[in-house]
């Protein structure tokens, strides 16, 4: 007989937001408190096409990079789900990309992290995006209005953090399939 686990496995979460939202360091904070978790960066997919990579905001096949990113992250999340290790995305996510995760057999919890772009813009000095960009981000993700739960993101990390977690806690378990 196996020993019960601490912690029932939850079912993936998505985290978006515009640049400097938070999505990363929240991840990282919720992954910490959890027996075994992984944390999936979008960027880093994308990142990995070497040759004829263009930015994921850019139309095109920018928007189709961005797309295929999201669907290798669903299908991660899937395999880490399936493994019995819980999984935690995170993407910008804009567009019909949404939908990509909608669709997935992930089923990801898809929690928007809410700041304004003022907030987000003084926690950060990005030098790969222009202002024009980093605005346009932040515009296109506040629009985005089909996730499951809204968190305003302005307060402490430990406090935004508490507030994703007993939302994922309310979101539905996932059973591994190993």
């Amino acid at each position: 007989m196996t020993a019960p686990t601490p912690f029932p496995l939850r079912r993936p979460l998505l985290l978006t937001g515009g640049p400097a939202a938070g999505c990363t360091s929240v991840a990282r904070a919720l992954a910490g408190r959890r027996g075994l978790c992984a944390v999936v960066e979008v960027a880093d997919l994308h990142g990995m096409l070497r040759s004829g990579a263009v930015q994921p905001w850019r139309p095109g096949a920018g928007e189709g990079q961005h797309r295929l990113a999201a669907v290798q992250a669903c299908l991660l999340a899937a395999s880490f789900t399936a493994a019995g290790v819980e999984a935690v995305v995170c993407d910008v996510v804009r567009g019909e990309v949404g939908a990509v995760y909608r669709a997935s057999t992930a089923a990801p919890f898809l929690v928007a992290l809410r700041v304004p772009v003022e907030v987000a813009r003084a926690r950060t000095a990005s030098e790969t995006l222009s202002d024009v960009e980093f605005d346009a981000l932040h515009a296109e993700v506040a629009a985005l209005r089909d996730v499951d739960l809204e968190v305003d993101a302005t307060g402490s990390l430990d406090d935004v953090v508490a507030a994703v977690d007993a939302a994922w806690a309310q979101a539905g378990t996932a059973a591994p399939t190993r």
